[in-house]
């Protein structure tokens, strides 16, 4: 794992009006959910390489869609969170 993917600082993230806290899932280090007092936004979680990019990516799964592959795969965890507030149904 690399920094990126540890639980950030707070663990509070605030964007674009949202205010959401990352919990971990389990004791993996590698699965949170994203959630704020009155919305599941979805899970983030590390994920394989991404064409052939040596260093490990986060992956964005919507609520309902955590088992299967992701719809989004991106290199920081701040831009996996924001997909999902920004693209997800509340």
């Amino acid at each position: 794992m690399t920094d990126r993917l540890t639980l950030p600082p707070g663990p509070d993230y605030a964007y674009g009006g949202y205010k959401v806290r990352i919990e971990p899932i389990g004791t993996s280090g590698s699965r949170w959910r994203v959630v704020d007092d009155e919305h599941y936004f979805g899970e983030i979680a590390a994920a394989d390489p991404v064409k052939g990019e040596p260093e490990v990516h986060v992956a964005a799964h919507f609520p309902g869609e955590e088992d299967i592959p992701p719809t989004k795969i991106v290199a920081e965890w701040t831009l996996a969170v924001e997909f999902l507030l920004d693209a997800g149904e509340h």
